[in-house]
C-alpha cells in the first residue's frame, strides 16, 4: 500500500491504487480511500465514482462538499477514471458510450468482492460522475444497490441542443477542454474550474510532468516514474480514436449520429429507461431550477419510472451544488440547502437503503423567491391549475379575448442573458435586473397580481406568427416585474421553429410534459418565410413565488448571442405575431394561490 501520510504525497492522493483489466483487456486506473487509511477489519460498503476528470481530482480532502462524511460513516471510497480519460487506457470515441457503460458492471463486481468489502455499492457524483452513477442503475450490477446522481444530464441531447439549438458557449469549451485533458496536456482552466497546477505541461513528452498535473492525473502505485501513465495517453493518440466538438458539428436532430458514429441521447439515462425499470435501483436525483435542463431531467425521470423508489431535490443551485443562484436573492451565495445538510441527506439516504428501508416517492423543490422546500408526489403539484394569457395590445397580457392585431418585431441579434446563465454550468448563475436587456425583445406585462401566488410547472407558449427567414429560433422568458420596475428571471424556453410539430408522447423515448415535440430529422417541418405558423413549446419547469403586487412578463426574442448559436446564421430575422382571433397567442402558467 502506498504510504499517503509521507510528505512527498498530496492530500488528496490514493491510499491504493492500481490497474484493473476490463474484459476486451482495457485498463482502468482505481483509487482507493480507507476508513483511518488502512482497509476496514470488518465488511463495508463501497462508494463508487466514475470519472472522466482525474481520480484525485474528485477526493477532496477537508472540503464541505467532498466525501470525507462517506469514509467517516465508515465507507472506502472508490473512484476510477473511466476508460480513455486522464491514466485509463483505451480509445474514447464518445462520452459514456456502450464499452464505458459496461464497464461499470466489472468495477462494481470487482469492488463487492474484495476481501473487505460487504458486497453493498452505492455511486454518486456531480455532472460527469452524476451521469455515470445514473447510467450504472441501467446496468445488470446486483452489488448497486443506490445512487445518488447529482446535477446530472438525464438527456445528454438537450443540454447541448435545447430546442434544437446549440449551446455553443458550453459545449464547444467543454469539448476543447476534456479533449486536453485526455491527451495529458490539461489547460489551467475548464471554463471558471481549475483543472491543472502548472501550465505547459505534457505527459506525452515527459511522464514527470505527471506529478505537475496532479490532482487531474494521479498514477498508479506501480507507476513509479509515469511511464504508464505516458503510454496510456501516448496509444490513444496513436489510435486517433477520440471524439472531437467537430464531431458532432451536423448533429442538430435528437437522432442524429456525430461523425464518429455516436448520438450524444444514447449518452443519458433518458435513452435507456427500459433498462433503468427493470433494474429498479433506488436513487436520490438532484437537480436545480437554474442549473442548465438538471431540474427538467430530475423531473422526467421521476415521472417515466413510476415504480422506482425516488428522491428528487430540486435547488436553486450553481452546477456543483455549492452556491444559490436563486434570482430573487442575488445577494445569497450560501448554497441551499448548506453543504453540510446535503451531505446529511446523502448519508440518510443510503442508510435507509442499506438497511433495507424503501425510500418513499417524493419530489422536494425549493421555490425561488420564498427561501422554501416544499414537498410533492407528483409534478406538477395538485392544485396548479393552468392559467392562460393571452397578448394583447400595448404589450399586455389578458384573459379576455384581444381584439385581432400584430407586433412587429425585428430580432436584435444582441440580445443575452449573460455569460453566467443557467447553461454555461462553469460559473454560478447570475442574471441580475433583466429591465434593460428587455428593451431588445418584445415583451407582454399582465396586470399586478391581487395575492400571493406560486408558479410551479410547465409554462406553454403558443405564438401564432411569421417569420422572414425559413429557419429562426424563438427563445421565450418568464419574468416578475416587481411594483418599482425591477426584472427578475424566473425561466426560459426556446426552439428552433422547424421543430414545432407536436408529437406523440407514446412514440418519444419519455414523456417531456405538455407540448412535446420529436427533434428528430423526420419530424422536421419547413417555415415558409413571410407564411403564418403555430408554434407551441414548453419552458423549462420551476418553481417561484410571486408576490402580490407585481407583474408576470412574457418576453420573447430571436437570439441568445453569449450562449447559443445564432439561427439563421447571418441573416437578419423579422418576427410578426398575431394577436386576438381564433388562434391566439399567449402563455399558459400553472399557478396557484400562496399558503
Amino acid at each position: 500500500m502506498t504510504d499517503d501520510a509521507s510528505p512527498q504525497k498530496p492530500a488528496d492522493w490514493s491510499d491504493r491504487s492500481y490497474y484493473l483489466a476490463m474484459p476486451d483487456g482495457i485498463r482502468l486506473a482505481v483509487s482507493l480511500y480507507f476508513p483511518g487509511r488502512a482497509p476496514p477489519t470488518r465488511p463495508a460498503p463501497t462508494l463508487l465514482v466514475l470519472t472522466r476528470y482525474g481520480r484525485a481530482r474528485f477526493r477532496r480532502t477537508g472540503d464541505p462538499g467532498g466525501l470525507d462524511t462517506w469514509l467517516a460513516e465508515g465507507y472506502v471510497l472508490a473512484i476510477v477514471d473511466v476508460r480513455g480519460s486522464t491514466a485509463s487506457f483505451g480509445a474514447r470515441d464518445s462520452e459514456i458510450g456502450p464499452d464505458e457503460q459496461r464497464d461499470a458492471e466489472t468495477v462494481i463486481a470487482h469492488l463487492a468482492a474484495q476481501p473487505w468489502s460487504d458486497g453493498k455499492v452505492v455511486m454518486t457524483g456531480v455532472s460527469y460522475t452524476a451521469n455515470t452513477s445514473d447510467m450504472a442503475t441501467t446496468r445488470d450490477a446486483p452489488a448497486l444497490v443506490a445512487a445518488i446522481p447529482r446535477q446530472t444530464d438525464f438527456d445528454f441531447w438537450e443540454l447541448f441542443w435545447p430546442g434544437g439549438i446549440a449551446n455553443d458557449s458550453m459545449f464547444l469549451d467543454w469539448s476543447d477542454g476534456v479533449y486536453e485533458i485526455d491527451f495529458g496536456r490539461p489547460r489551467l482552466q475548464l471554463g471558471a474550474v481549475a483543472v491543472a497546477a502548472q501550465d505547459g505541461a505534457d505527459v506525452r513528452l515527459r511522464p514527470a510532468d505527471a506529478a505537475r498535473l496532479f490532482p487531474t492525473l494521479q498514477p498508479v502505485d506501480e507507476d513509479a516514474d509515469g511511464a504508464l501513465l505516458q503510454d496510456a495517453v501516448s496509444t490513444r493518440e496513436a489510435e486517433r480514436r477520440h471524439w472531437a466538438a467537430a464531431d458532432y458539428a451536423d448533429a442538430a436532430f435528437r437522432d442524429d449520429k456525430g461523425r464518429n458514429g455516436h448520438s450524444f441521447f444514447d449518452a443519458g439515462t433518458g435513452a435507456h429507461l427500459a433498462a433503468v425499470r427493470r433494474q429498479g435501483k433506488p436513487v436520490q436525483y438532484w437537480g436545480s431550477w437554474v442549473d442548465a435542463n438538471t431540474a427538467e431531467g430530475a423531473l422526467n425521470r421521476y415521472r417515466a419510472t413510476p415504480d422506482i423508489p425516488s428522491v428528487v431535490i430540486i435547488t436553486p443551485n450553481d452546477h456543483g451544488g455549492a452556491c444559490s443562484g436563486d434570482p430573487f436573492h442575488p445577494d445569497r451565495h450560501e448554497s441551499v440547502p448548506s453543504l453540510a445538510e446535503q451531505s446529511r441527506w446523502h448519508l440518510e439516504f443510503a442508510r435507509d437503503v442499506l438497511a433495507g428501508r424503501r425510500p418513499a416517492r417524493v419530489i422536494r423543490y425549493y421555490v425561488l423567491g420564498a427561501a422554501v422546500f416544499r414537498e410533492t408526489p407528483v409534478w406538477p403539484p395538485e392544485g396548479a391549475e393552468p392559467v392562460r394569457f393571452l397578448l394583447d395590445a400595448g404589450g399586455t397580457l389578458t384573459h379576455d379575448d384581444p381584439a385581432p392585431g400584430v407586433d412587429a418585431y425585428a430580432v436584435d441579434t444582441s440580445a443575452s442573458t449573460g455569460k453566467e446563465n443557467r447553461w454555461y454550468q462553469f460559473t454560478r448563475p447570475a442574471y441580475g435586473d433583466r429591465r434593460e436587456e428587455d428593451r431588445k425583445l418584445v415583451t407582454y406585462d399582465s396586470a399586478p397580481l391581487a395575492e400571493d401566488t406560486e408558479l410551479a410547472g410547465w409554462p406553454v407558449v403558443t405564438l401564432r406568427m411569421r417569420a422572414a427567414t425559413d429557419d429562426p429560433a424563438v427563445f421565450a422568458y418568464i419574468e416578475d416585474v416587481a411594483p418599482d420596475g425591477r426584472v427578475t428571471y424566473i425561466t426560459e424556453g426556446q426552439i428552433r421553429a422547424i421543430h414545432r410539430r407536436p408529437a406523440d408522447p407514446a412514440t418519444l423515448p419519455y414523456d417531456p410534459g405538455p407540448a412535446p415535440h420529436a427533434f428528430t430529422r423526420a419530424a422536421a417541418l419547413p417555415v415558409v418565410p413571410g407564411e403564418t405558423f403555430t408554434l407551441a413549446f414548453k419552458l423549462f419547469a420551476t418553481a417561484a413565488l410571486i408576490r402580490r403586487g407585481h407583474r408576470i412578463r412574457l418576453a420573447i426574442a430571436g437570439a441568445d448571442r453569449d450562449t447559443f448559436a445564432p439561427i439563421p446564421a447571418g441573416q437578419p430575422e423579422h418576427f410578426t405575431i398575431h394577436r386576438g382571433g381564433p388562434e391566439p397567442s399567449g402563455i399558459t402558467l400553472p399557478l396557484r394561490p400562496w399558503r
